[in-house]
């Protein structure tokens, strides 16, 4: 028996469609699995859902980086989603905890942070973003908990990148700048399955991604 992968698809935006400057953009993801179910149905777990969305200033730039761009990105994200992290941190605004640009912010990315960080994550902490503790992860490992600081600080420093879970939600477009008429956005939907019972290195990645163009 072999696992079929599952179909993603991006509602909404369409594919080149236009956008506006400084204007909120609703999307919309689709999720079909031939073991899972579908999301039109909630069969699907909607946490590892996954959209990144990223600014390109030059879309001259759009097949280098389509080509370029790793899965180790969706990996990591799909990691902390598991480990409950998305529920409470996004990538630029609050949620529970603080964003992953403001951890970005305030810690350097460098090995005594990532470190220091990384015990949190495991031990759990609290009073360094306000009242609210973070949990401890005694299961995860030391070594990933530093290569997930060490995303975090990484992904956050980039002011055009940004990611988001569920079926369904928004994002904001960015300001215009001089050179705007030449950006685009990159939209990237994914979904990795559950795989079959019993072999969890079954699992296969669906994905999804549309370009969006400014608006004359």
């Amino acid at each position: 028996m072999e696992n079929s992968a599952p179909e993603v698809k991006i509602v909404k935006p369409h594919e080149f469609s236009g956008f506006q400057w400084n204007s909120i953009v609703p999307f919309e993801i689709s999720v079909s699995d031939q073991e899972d179910g579908k999301s039109e149905f909630a069969e699907i777990e909607k946490n590892i859902v996954l959209l990144e969305v990223t600014y390109l200033a030059d879309a001259s730039l759009r097949t280098n980086y389509l080509n370029k761009k790793s899965n180790s990105d969706r990996q990591m994200l799909r990691g902390m989603s598991r480990a409950n992290c998305l529920t409470c941190h996004a990538a630029k605004t609050k949620l529970i905890g603080p964003s992953f640009k403001h951890i970005a912010d305030r810690y350097s990315n460098e090995a005594k942070s990532i470190e220091k960080l990384a015990n949190k994550i495991i031990i759990g902490s609290t009073g360094m973003w306000g009242d609210v503790p973070m949990p401890p992860h005694p299961d995860l490992d030391i070594e990933l908990a530093k290569a997930m600081v060490s995303w975090i600080l990484n992904s956050g420093a980039i002011s055009d990148y940004s990611f988001y879970t569920g079926t369904e939600g928004a994002f904001k477009i960015r300001e215009k700048t001089v050179v705007a008429d030449q950006g685009i956005y990159i939209l990237t939907a994914s979904y990795a399955d559950r795989g079959l019972e019993g072999m969890p290195n079954s699992s296969k990645e669906g994905i999804h991604t549309v370009v969006l163009l400014p608006k004359k």
